[in-house]
């Protein structure tokens, strides 16, 4: 299940026109190593390829206790690294943020924003966009009618609740032979208490064809309860991928990946995980190298394309969201 602990996050460099992208930039920077934080343990991380662009990746070993990552912080200060990248709503991190800051080193969240401020947001697709697709994933595999639910769970990340009501107010208008059931509130614990609840519903509601999970644990819940359930084929869910689909060696997480090839689940990832590292390693070496960013387009190259910024929130924005099925499964566990 998906603990709900703050995730601190460094990108990984993979592409080819990445290292072009970047190695045109002033030529001064050519001679100076930058030194960036791992702890996310990203899959595809090439070492090589960060090496060539003069950057050094520190990776700590995986799944510390919430102690040991405080200490970790803070010798990260003290050997003044020049950028840490970080994802994961958790009030409970804003002290360490601020002495990052504080020290000047650079601080970006990516992918889910963080509470505190921070240096650059490397946010994914727009909240609407992010919200129609979990709404399209879900009506493309029910036939776009059928009798659905909204699950979200209690403490979640801020902007799922705005995810909720984009899906609420989405579908009435896309897809009016939908008709909603409820919006089920579960503790987010990701136990069998929690699938029991979604299972009861079901069985409640037994003309339900398909479940909507707005936060990633809800995910797990909507796919497992219908496993259990004895209902792969006939209900149907969309849930948020968040970031646990792949690993470091690929699938590292066959359960979730497992629910996708069953046809139990369809994952709506924010951006694509690939195009987020290569956007956040992009960013930090703009501002490495003294740049700023201002309002506009900016053309990144490579696979990405144009990214906009957006000042009032210091926000970096990618593109679209990814919708994972049974047909690009293996397509992106490949490249992940």
């Amino acid at each position: 299940m998906i603990p709900k602990t703050l995730l601190v996050t460094v990108l990984g460099l993979s592409v080819a026109a990445l290292a072009a992208a970047l190695l045109a930039r002033p030529s001064g920077a050519a001679h100076r190593t930058y030194t960036i934080a791992d702890l996310t343990y990203t899959a595809g991380f090439d070492r090589a390829e960060a090496k060539r662009l003069g950057v050094r990746v520190l990776v700590p070993k995986c799944c510390m206790s919430p102690q040991a990552w405080v200490r970790l912080f803070k010798s990260y200060i003290a050997r003044h690294v020049d950028a840490i990248v970080v994802a994961g709503y958790d009030p409970m991190a804003v002290p360490i943020y601020r002495k990052v800051r504080k020290a000047g080193i650079l601080l970006i969240s990516s992918g889910d924003d963080i509470a505190g401020k921070r240096d650059l947001w490397v946010s994914q697709s727009d909240p609407v966009a992010y919200g129609h697709a979990l709404a399209d994933a879900l009506a493309s595999q029910i036939g776009k009618k059928g009798e659905y639910a909204i699950l979200d769970e209690q403490g979640e990340y801020p902007i799922a609740k705005t995810w909720k009501k984009i899906v609420a107010a989405y579908i009435p208008k896309a897809y009016p032979k939908m008709k909603l059931d409820g919006m089920l509130t579960e503790t987010g614990a990701g136990d069998q208490n929690e699938v029991d609840s979604v299972k009861s519903f079901m069985a409640s509601h037994p003309d339900l064809k398909g479940l909507i999970g707005i936060a990633p644990t809800e995910a797990y819940m909507a796919a497992e309860a219908i496993t259990q359930a004895g209902r792969i084929g006939q209900v149907f869910s969309a849930g948020n991928g968040d970031d646990n689909l792949t690993g470091g060696n690929r699938l590292t997480d066959p359960q979730l990946a497992g629910y996708v090839r069953t046809g139990a689940a369809e994952l709506v990832f924010a951006s694509d995980p690939v195009k987020q590292a290569y956007v956040t390693v992009w960013a930090a070496h703009y501002l490495f190298t003294g740049h700023r960013f201002r309002a506009g387009a900016y053309q990144v190259g490579g696979p990405i394309g144009l990214v906009w910024y957006y000042p009032k929130r210091r926000e970096l924005r990618l593109g679209q969201p990814l919708t994972i099925t049974k047909k690009n499964l293996d397509q992106y566990a490949n490249k992940f």
